[in-house]
């Protein structure tokens, strides 16, 4: 175990910070000490079965449902000893009310991410199908939602649930529509650094968190905690400049999703298109003077006798929207 000075200056904790946890380092010790050599491999355990029930199947096409999970790839671990007595202060001093009776013998009950998944997708707009495949298979019923860290830990290891409503973090601008059409408007929490979905899922007896969001995020996310997060803050310098760079991965996901929309709106219209040759009737009109279409089809051009079927046709309908 480090020594409590290499401790403090390795993480950039001030002995106030430390003081005003109100945990003794020699609890923390215990902590480190019992999660390390007695927890450790029964989390990393449960990870890789949880992977090998549930993640591996998406990776190779073949989860469960009509609707194809569109995961990029998935990272994972199990938190690191030093890490979770870190984290344990600054929850603590972050909210005393909610933390104040962690201990050395309950702090798994409190910190839901000792095993940690993030999920890559390649757009925003991908989330919605990995959304759908976890509450299809995790119970999702708000009575089992943790609102007593202690009261509410579930014993049971067989019942699998999501723990707590999803939450979506997103920056101030950033568009929220896709989010709002499937979760309810208090789950969206909009003014934070980054931009990630997470689930805490009770999983086999212990708590797990998933993140999930685009590689262009990832991308930020790794370069800011690397650099900023969580023990340099207070940088003025370094906040600036990964501010900077996290604008620059929410433009190139706006980016993102405007070719995704522009693909979609051009597989559309080549399909009515397409439809239209085949039944005689592309350039025609009805006898009544209506242009022919299919219901659902995009009426995308302002000329009735010609569909929109070119990506130059599409770009100009994605950007009068």
């Amino acid at each position: 175990m480090i020594t409590k000075e290499s401790f403090l200056e390795k993480y950039n904790i001030k002995e106030d910070s430390l003081l005003s946890a109100e945990v003794s380092w020699e609890d923390l010790c215990d902590i480190y000490t019992d999660f390390g050599e007695n927890k450790y491999d029964r989390y990393q355990s449960i990870l890789d079965d949880f992977v090998d029930n549930y993640l591996k199947d998406i990776i190779r096409n073949k989860a469960c449902g009509n609707e194809k999970v569109k995961i990029h790839s998935f990272r994972t671990r199990v938190k690191d000893p030093e890490h979770l007595i870190a984290k344990i202060i600054k929850r603590k001093n972050e909210n005393q009310k909610k933390y104040k009776l962690l201990d050395k013998d309950n702090y798994e009950k409190f910190i839901t991410d000792l095993i940690g998944i993030r999920c890559f997708v390649l757009f925003k707009e991908d989330w919605t199908s990995f959304h759908n495949y976890i509450v299809s298979k995790f119970d999702n019923n708000v009575e089992y939602y943790i609102r007593d860290s202690i009261k509410d830990f579930d014993t049971d290891e067989n019942h699998f649930y999501i723990a707590e409503k999803p939450k979506v973090h997103i920056r101030n601008g950033d568009a929220r529509e896709i989010y709002d059409k499937v979760l309810s408007p208090d789950c969206v929490i909009d003014g934070k650094v980054y931009r990630s979905v997470h689930y805490i899922i009770k999983y086999k007896g212990v708590y797990l968190e998933i993140q999930v969001r685009t590689l262009f995020e990832e991308g930020w996310g790794e370069v800011d905690h690397a650099v900023v997060y969580p023990y340099y803050k207070d940088d003025q310098i370094l906040k600036e400049y990964t501010a900077l760079l996290n604008r620059l991965s929410g433009l190139a996901d706006e980016m993102s999703s405007f070719f995704y929309r522009l693909k979609i709106l051009e597989t559309e219209n080549i399909k009515y298109a397409d439809s239209s040759c085949g039944n005689g009737t592309q350039g025609a009109e009805t006898s009544d003077g209506d242009n022919p279409k299919t219901e659902g089809s995009v009426q995308a051009t302002s000329n009735p006798q010609k569909p929109m079927n070119t990506p130059n046709d599409c770009l100009r309908l994605v950007l009068d929207e």
